[in-house]
């Protein structure tokens, strides 16, 4: 050993020369010797195990000559050129420090990585244009979703960048050629959008972005990404034209709600004066004045029961119709039904067999709609049956239970209709040539109770046949005979005849102008209402009921100072006062322990079901809509005033 020393030195002695580190070790690993570097980077405890515990576990099998990561004095992990040779029984190893040039190639190793994988899963293309010494532009990268995007090669866009152009729409080149003019001119950061028409696809809109970075050789690159916008652009014009039209539905619902509002405001004085005119004993009208008369009433609620139609149809075609779905009794909407119609089968001599439905072991048949809908429909279906029928003709309503499903029919032995007529039937304001017939009609009924089945989950069924008279089918789901509610009569059924002023009461009520006389004290109606002409009607309707004295507050406000002044027994309140609505008359009342709880009744033009459920739930007795049918109101007013007297 002594002998060999010194043919160490002079090695030793050459690298003491280099920019190296360097350390001898013994066959186990162990340093014997170590230059000053060494010691600097790896710490004072180098030498006190195997030099292979200070590699990263990750580089410990490499070879003789490979990069390694050692531990630091401060726990750090740094890259060095590892070297070894043996001399002698032990061996050299030298450390070449490469950690900014190894790291260098890993963050481009990295960037490449990630730059292939956006390359290959983003749908977009990326390039780099590049300008030659002459400043004349090349793309000297291209990804190959250009293929998709432009419907070209990566190697024919790189071999010309003019063909780029060639794809742009012609009313938007100049403006994309003066873009990218300028883009490379100022090396600005660019955004921009325009339309290229390809031979596959058509026209397709492209939206990009587009940046400048300083290369190694002095000049500037552009690096840019741009992608297809067709579906974003296709859909951003869906949302504005369903804005427009949303738009366009409700200034259209609303100006049908204020027609209709505008409308029964004259309508409740033609009906209602008709109506008195008629009732009255004091002045009997001659037969001839008594048909003209009724001509005028016909012919209003004519014009009402169009009013009516147009509005809902308007509301379904706009999703505006709120539907409460429950479980319904059969028996009690067949009642229902029945007396709302009778009148008019009267009038047309029809006869209305008598409603037949199944009884069943568990419990009364049912089904799931919405109460005030299901009245709707069928009413619609039974005056349907009556108006086309025959003088002398019948008209039957049955239920039977189909499977998971109720069917509620309506059939009768009327005209019955063609092939050609069925086709036609469910077409918005189409009579089916009745237009030139004395039956009046608006064309637009048997679309709302098509709508209207399908929105409760429901389905129609017709059969008809030319003189064999019709049958009309409606499909419901099945309900728990539990669940049943009771028939909803306090709402009114815009489509069927008299129906406008139906309230929680007997619709017939005491029925003759001296019921109310037999009252003991007079009983106090303080009427709210701004319009003089309801006023004058509502008080020709009163003097009917002698014993009950009315007065008038002509606005919320001065209902308020009135109530203060004298509580009346009774209150009639319109919905849509001068300075506040009816619902904010009742809450102000209410809320002082000396005006609340006052009965009341509302008086109004307002139709709308919303505004009906809220007012009863608010406390109101019943809910009477304009324009006024005098009977069923009279005898809402003579249940109402009973407890009273």
């Amino acid at each position: 050993m002594a002998q060999a020393a010194p043919d160490l030195v002079p090695p030793l002695a050459v690298l003491q020369l280099l920019d190296a580190a360097w350390f001898l070790a013994d066959a186990d690993g162990r340093a014997s010797q170590a230059c000053a570097k060494v010691m600097a980077w790896l710490g004072a405890g180098f030498g006190a195990g195997p030099w292979q515990d200070l590699v990263h576990p990750d580089d410990r099998g490499a070879g003789s000559a490979a990069d390694r990561r050692w531990r630091m004095a401060d726990g750090s992990w740094r890259w060095f050129a590892h070297r070894s040779q043996p001399l002698g029984a032990q061996t050299l190893h030298v450390l070449q420090d490469v950690d900014a040039r190894k790291r260098q190639e890993i963050e481009h190793s990295d960037a490449a990585g990630l730059l292939d994988s956006l390359r290959l899963h983003l749908p977009g293309v990326f390039y780099k244009l590049d300008a030659d010494e002459q400043g004349v532009p090349h793309v000297t990268f291209v990804s190959e979703a250009v293929r998709e995007l432009l419907e070209y090669e990566p190697e024919e866009v790189e071999a010309d960048f003019r063909r780029i152009f060639d794809r742009v729409h012609p009313d938007d080149r100049e403006r994309f050629q003066a873009i990218v003019a300028n883009a490379l001119r100022t090396n600005a950061d660019t955004t921009f959008e325009y339309r290229v028409v390809l031979p596959r696809k058509g026209v397709r809109h492209v939206a990009g972005r587009a940046c400048s970075a300083l290369q190694s050789t002095g000049r500037h690159a552009r690096f840019g990404y741009q992608h297809d916008i067709t579906e974003q652009k296709l859909y951003q014009e869906a949302l504005v034209q369903a804005r427009a039209a949303e738009q366009a539905s409700e200034v259209k619902s609303e100006f049908l709600s204020r027609m209709s509002h505008e409308l029964r405001t004259p309508l409740n004085a033609i009906l209602g004066f008709a109506q008195l005119l008629k009732m009255s004993t004091a002045e009997p009208l001659g037969a001839e004045q008594w048909e003209r008369v009724d001509v005028l009433e016909r012919a209003g609620r004519h014009l009402l029961a169009l009013v009516n139609d147009v509005l809902d149809l308007s509301r379904i075609e706009a999703g505006h119709m709120a539907l409460h779905i429950g479980a319904i009794g059969v028996r009690g909407v067949f009642d229902e039904v029945h007396s709302l119609v009778v009148s008019t089968a009267h009038a047309h001599r029809v006869s209305l067999r008598r409603p037949t439905w199944p009884d069943l072991p568990e419990g009364p048949l049912a089904v799931r709609a919405d109460m005030l809908r299901l009245q709707q429909v069928l009413v619609n279906l039974m005056t349907n049956a009556i108006k086309y029928n025959r003088p002398g003709g019948d008209v039957w309503l049955a239920a039977s239970l189909v499977g998971s499903e109720v069917c509620l029919t309506v059939r009768d032995n009327g005209q019955g209709m063609t092939p050609q007529q069925q086709a036609h039937l469910f077409e918005p304001f189409n009579r089916l040539g009745a237009e030139g017939s004395d039956i009046d009609g608006s064309g637009i009924g048997m679309v709302i109770v098509q709508r209207l089945v399908q929105l409760m989950g429901g389905r129609l069924s017709l059969r008809s046949a030319p003189g064999e008279g019709t049958e009309v089918s409606v499909f419901l789901p099945r309900a728990e005979s539990q669940e049943v509610t009771a028939p909803l009569a306090a709402l009114p059924v815009p489509s069927g005849p008299s129906a406008e002023a139906h309230s929680p009461v007997a619709p017939c009520g005491r029925g003759d102008e001296a019921s109310a006389q037999a009252t003991q004290r007079p009983v106090d109606i303080l009427c709210v209402e701004d319009n003089e002409v309801n006023i004058a009607l509502l008080t020709s309707i009163l003097e009917l009921r002698p014993a009950c004295a009315l007065r008038v507050a002509r606005s919320g406000t001065e209902a308020v100072q009135q109530v203060a002044q004298r509580r009346p027994d009774l209150m009639l309140i319109d919905m849509q006062l001068g300075d506040m609505s009816g619902l904010d008359l009742a809450s102000s009342l209410d809320r002082d322990a000396r005006t609340a709880g006052i009965p009341r009744i509302a008086l109004s033009a307002d139709a709308m079901p919303a505004t009906i459920r809220e007012a009863l739930a608010r406390g109101f007795q019943a809910y009477v809509t304009k324009p006024v049918d005098v009977r069923p109101f009279l005898a809402t007013l003579d249940q109402a005033i009973d407890p009273l007297a």
